[in-house]
């Protein structure tokens, strides 16, 4: 009978150490996930998560699978409320505390079906160093249906031009989460013509059915971070998780985790650019 009382006891109120904080994540990760065996197909992201969030001391985690916005708001209202993987803007910097970086991500691609018309229309659109411009695109095949994510934000240049009230009905939207896997198999069958989106979070069962072409309007590189209420509370699991980050970001295992998402070619700029920006940051 004790024994059943003190697990009541701690299944109610979490029984952790004293100095042990208490972090609900609100992601794309879904309850019970950190407890659970890695999935083969785990993407980058989530492994490097992971990798993380088991190296961090004196952390409690729950994960509530919620689309970015909605995880953006509960973020702001619960003092032990975080997200993962997220960017940096000067607006959200003003709203959450950020850790340090824990990942250098490859720019936005526009993807297209392998060997498709729109393959070969974006093809001669290319600039001298192969990227594809966006308003281009749009100027040249007016019609083009793009498939993206409703509730995120792509940047500086590419925001004014995708969320334009005159090009509303050209855009296919989903919301971040289970959703936005709903665009692959459109794409394949030709229900949307393109699909912008970051190469991590291509799913492994489609990257021999596209092709994809970087983006004139979105940097070749980006940071992602760890983002957390803007309160003490919030602080003190940033501080936690920058002393993981720390530990983990300039290991040569942790560069070569993400070096196979890499194309062959493009690994020597990528890891210098990758060195560049951790060892500032640490």
């Amino acid at each position: 009978m004790k024994f059943a009382s003190l697990w009541l006891f701690c299944s109610v109120f979490s029984c952790c150490p004293s100095n042990a904080v208490e972090v609900t994540f609100y992601s794309k990760m879904p309850p019970n996930w950190l407890t659970l065996p890695a999935q083969p197909n785990e993407s980058i992201d989530k492994k490097l998560i992971r990798q993380i969030l088991t190296h961090t001391n004196d952390v409690h985690y729950q994960f509530h699978l919620v689309n970015h916005t909605k995880a953006m708001q509960l973020t702001l209202e619960n003092p032990q409320g975080c997200m993962a993987g997220v960017l940096s803007t000067p607006q959200r910097r003003q709203l959450f505390h950020y850790s340090k970086p824990f990942t250098m991500v490859l720019g936005l691609r526009l993807y297209v079906l392998k060997n498709s018309r729109m393959q070969r229309k974006l093809q001669f659109l290319q600039d001298q160093h192969g990227k594809v411009s966006l308003d281009s695109a749009w100027a040249k095949n007016a019609r083009v249906l793009l498939g993206l994510d409703a509730d995120r934000s792509y940047g500086a240049e590419l925001d004014p031009l995708i969320r334009a009230p005159e090009k509303s009905k050209y855009l296919y939207l989903r919301q971040s989460g289970v959703g936005i896997g709903e665009l692959w198999p459109m794409l394949v069958q030709e229900r949307v013509d393109l699909i912008l989106e970051y190469p991590f979070m291509l799913p492994e069962a489609f990257k021999q059915q596209v092709h994809s072409f970087p983006v004139a309007e979105a940097t070749a590189t980006t940071a992602a971070y760890f983002a957390c209420n803007k309160g003490s509370a919030g602080a003190e699991i940033i501080t936690r998780l920058n002393t993981s980050i720390q530990s983990l970001v300039l290991t040569e295992s942790y560069l070569q985790l993400q070096l196979s998402e890499v194309e062959l070619s493009a690994q020597t700029e990528y890891k210098k650019q990758y060195m560049a920006l951790m060892s500032a940051a640490n």
